[in-house]
């Protein structure tokens, strides 16, 4: 995002110093840039802290504070302080996880606002996602372990975690429905664009359940199928308040909407699935038709006649087996090209429920 920035923070001080350590243990962690440009401001408004779409990164003064205090304490911090300092940690972990995406063409077919309360979802449910992966090793990278004993011990609860539990749902219906392993569904996710994420969660169920089923020329149609339970039911989490709901209860709903979400998706890609079926089983009884000998029974006088009589029918028999042969090549390419034309054309509108 983009929003007013307060007093810089500038290289060399301690809080910058810090704050650029995890973004390099981060990059390391993950084998992965950042788009961060090393601009430091104090964050004006509630949140933690942002990261700004064109490099910058924000945070609050408060948070770094915390941090510095915890560096400098001379005996044991408290909960609340060791609390505090892990907090800082986290969110700039999480930022830098946006910094390591891209936002994409917000115009492109099935893109989703990043901003918007379904692309809010999957934006910040994914950047916590990533964080809890890594926050423990980062912190030891960069020797704030150390520093600060026991700080891995904290666990702390983020404002994201409706978000965090709602995709992480949604993903783990994805790898049971893909039969992919759920580190390969998190990085086909994660690697796409902000605006292409619920397109790449179609694409996972495209790929594994609907190969050679499916015309390339359908994606797109069923991509807006597949996402849409997805992108309903994830856009729901925003109507939760992080800073008065209790983050278990956060979690609760979440939980019940990636259900209803993953529910949703596998009715629709039942009903594809079977439609696509349908229509194979009609174009291979349309063909059998064409392929398949049909024999002439013989009338009551087939018998009469001599041996030159069965000569010549012998003869004239294999001249008209020849035809027929040709004719019978030539109708089943035919009947073949129009099966395909009838697939390009005709697919398409059964999926049009937008």
């Amino acid at each position: 995002m983009t929003t007013p920035l307060g007093p810089e923070i500038l290289p060399g001080t301690r809080e910058h110093q810090w704050v650029a350590s995890i973004v390099e243990a981060v990059e390391r962690r993950t084998g992965r840039p950042s788009s961060w440009n090393g601009r430091l401001y104090e964050e004006l408004g509630a949140t933690i802290g942002t990261a700004q779409i064109d490099g910058p990164m924000t945070m609050r003064r408060d948070v770094l504070d915390a941090v510095m205090h915890a560096y400098d304490a001379t005996g044991p911090l408290s909960s609340q302080e060791l609390h505090a300092a892990r907090l800082g940690a986290e969110h700039v972990i999480h930022e830098t996880d946006h910094h390591q995406n891209s936002v994409g063409d917000e115009n492109a077919p099935g893109a989703v606002a990043y901003n918007s309360p379904a692309g809010l979802a999957v934006t910040e449910g994914l950047a916590e996602i990533n964080r809890a992966r890594i926050a423990n090793h980062v912190i030891q990278d960069i020797g704030m372990a150390t520093a600060v004993p026991h700080i891995n011990d904290v666990k702390v609860a983020t404002t994201y975690a409706g978000y965090e539990t709602g995709v992480q749902g949604v993903l783990d219906g994805l790898q049971r429905i893909s039969g992919r392993s759920s580190d390969a569904v998190l990085e086909a996710v994660d690697r796409a664009p902000f605006a292409q994420r619920y397109n790449a969660m179609a694409d996972v169920v495209i790929d594994s359940r609907l190969d050679g089923l499916m015309p390339p020329e359908d994606r797109s149609q069923i991509r807006l199928r597949l996402t849409r339970p997805l992108r309903e039911e994830l856009a729901k989490l925003a109507d939760y308040d992080p800073y008065t709901d209790l983050p278990s209860t956060l979690s609760d709903q979440a939980r019940e909407t990636a259900a209803t979400a993953v529910d949703r998706l596998e009715t629709e890609l039942a009903d594809i699935e079977a439609r696509y079926r349908r229509l194979s089983t009609l174009e291979t009884d349309h063909l059998r038709q064409f392929l398949t000998p049909h024999r002439t029974p013989a009338g009551p006088g087939a018998a009469a006649g001599g041996g030159g009589a069965a000569g010549g029918a012998a003869a004239g028999g294999a001249a008209a087996a020849g035809a027929a042969s040709a004719v019978s090549a030539a109708t089943a390419a035919a009947v073949a090209a129009a099966a395909r034309d009838v697939r390009r054309r005709g697919t398409s509108r059964p999926f049009g429920r937008e």
